[in-house]
């Protein structure tokens, strides 16, 4: 009877400490993080770490936001932070205060390469990040990018998004891109980096970790190489899944097509559809030889808001760039003797608010209804390249003429990659009665090329080459 108690009391005791050792390791339960919840664990892990911490009333709020400072909070606690022994050498940012609870792991996260600001000397601290921020600063922390991928791909994010992708960071993770991060996707890819920097392990005093801190032996952490450098070309990284690319393919064919963009594919596939001059036969152009009475319309490619809106990257807007590089393209044509007419008359206009259809019919139309002469739509490229290329109607002698002018007069003035003189149907070439060109300057995500679309001295360098083009395509003397 005796032995029985005795092994019902062990028996006790085991179980008693199995559930106390199961408690140690989940340390905090929320009642509304349920067992059944596909970010649970990554809850649970960085909660027990005392990374991440609930609303105080026993719940986590795994659909609240997250602002920015509590996410370095986060990303700097789960990259070995300690307050205790950190010491910031300060930020740039003059809306953190040096006495804010957040300012360490603002400055942690800044002097470790894992995040920017918004300006150069702000950091929006109270706002709430968003899903691609978020996904930015677990790439950096994870070792797995720097800031080099922001110029990847059609948006500054798509290589971190890509890399993030692949890497694994994404997994369990519910985002959508251009809204803030709930914290239930914040605590998921905090933990995927804490999981991934635990694949390469590496133990002994010369450790070092991600964040640059030097730790002490037996801790397991990613090892760094400073003797490599990576370097992302965008065909390599840049790889879209099917879902991707199809949307991106539909974007840019809208763009330029219109939305009942698959009505002119067909045409391009069958060309007894439409009648063309072979522009591959050999043609003789005669220049004009003077610009009096030649009517130009200058189209700033886009609208400011609303539908048809352009590219960005790099902090620059597609719509924005066209139009400052066209109004100082207006004044230089006309001091060369051209009457010059522009599609939108100021930054902030929209030629048509009604469909993309609309607003590339509506910059055509002007352009016939005045019965111009020559027209010239201007844009910015997008999706990994670099370079300035020039678009002329397919099967349009003049205008294979015309566009190979301007590329040349573009690239003496500016000097980009040569992309070459390309021909296609898009809508404004299409619809418009008269010989026109499309000019695609740069590449808006490319970090290199960016640099001369935000510029003003290039962009006055785009206008006087594309003006330049235009005069020896009329066969005068630009002056």
């Amino acid at each position: 009877m005796r032995m029985r108690i005795k092994t019902v009391v062990v028996c006790t005791i085991c179980i008693l400490a199995i559930v106390l050792a199961q408690s140690a390791v989940f340390g905090m339960e929320f009642s509304d993080v349920p067992i059944t919840a596909t970010y649970y664990n990554a809850v649970n892990k960085l909660s027990n770490e005392g990374i991440i911490q609930g609303r105080g009333d026993g719940r986590f709020g795994p659909r609240d936001k997250t602002t920015r400072a509590e996410f370095c909070a986060f990303v700097a606690r789960a990259n070995n932070y300690n307050e205790n022994y950190y010491t910031t050498s300060g930020t740039p940012f003059t809306d953190v205060a040096s006495d804010s609870w957040a300012q360490g792991y603002i400055s942690y996260c800044y002097e470790n390469g894992y995040v920017n600001g918004m300006t150069e000397t702000s950091f929006s601290p109270n706002d709430n990040v968003t899903a691609e921020q978020a996904i930015k600063v677990v790439v950096c922390a994870s070792g797995l990018g720097d800031d080099s991928l922001s110029k990847v791909g059609p948006m500054w994010y798509s290589g971190y998004v890509d890399v993030a992708k692949k890497s694994g960071l994404l997994d369990g993770g519910i985002y959508t891109i251009g809204l803030p991060a709930t914290r239930a996707f914040v605590a998921q890819i905090v933990y995927n980096s804490m999981l991934i920097k635990g694949e390469n392990k590496a133990t002994g005093t010369d450790a070092v970790d991600v964040s640059g801190n030097r730790l002490s032996g037996g801790t397991t952490v990613a090892v760094v190489d400073s003797t490599v450098t990576n370097t992302y070309e965008p065909e390599d990284i840049w790889e879209p899944t099917d879902a991707e690319a199809l949307e991106r393919e539909y974007y840019q064919k809208v763009q330029y097509y219109g939305e009942d963009y698959e009505q002119y594919i067909k045409e391009e596939e069958n060309s007894n559809n439409y009648t063309v001059a072979d522009s591959d036969n050999e043609y003789e152009y005669i220049p004009i030889g003077s610009s009096d009475g030649m009517l130009i319309v200058i189209d700033p490619g886009h609208n400011n808001s609303g539908v048809d809106t352009g590219a960005t990257g790099n902090g620059l807007r597609e719509q924005d760039i066209t139009f400052y590089i066209a109004e100082k393209l207006k004044p230089l044509l006309e001091r060369n003797g051209f009457q010059v007419i522009m599609t939108r008359n100021s930054v902030k206009e929209n030629v048509s608010t009604e469909s993309v259809s609309a607003s590339l019919a509506r910059r055509a139309d002007i352009a016939n209804r005045n019965g111009a002469d020559l027209f010239v739509s201007i844009h910015c490229n997008a999706g990994g390249g670099t370079g300035t290329e020039t678009y002329y109607c397919t099967g349009s002698n003049d205008g294979k003429v015309f566009a190979t002018y301007i590329q040349e007069g573009m690239l003496d003035e500016v000097g980009l990659r040569n992309r070459g003189v390309k021909n296609a149907r898009y809508a404004v070439l299409r619809n418009t009665n008269m010989t026109a060109a499309l000019v695609e300057t740069g590449f808006i995500d490319s970090a290199n090329d960016a640099k001369y679309l935000g510029s003003e001295k290039y962009q006055q360098a785009f206008a006087e080459g594309i003006a330049k083009g235009i005069c020896n395509y009329v066969g005068i003397e630009y002056r």
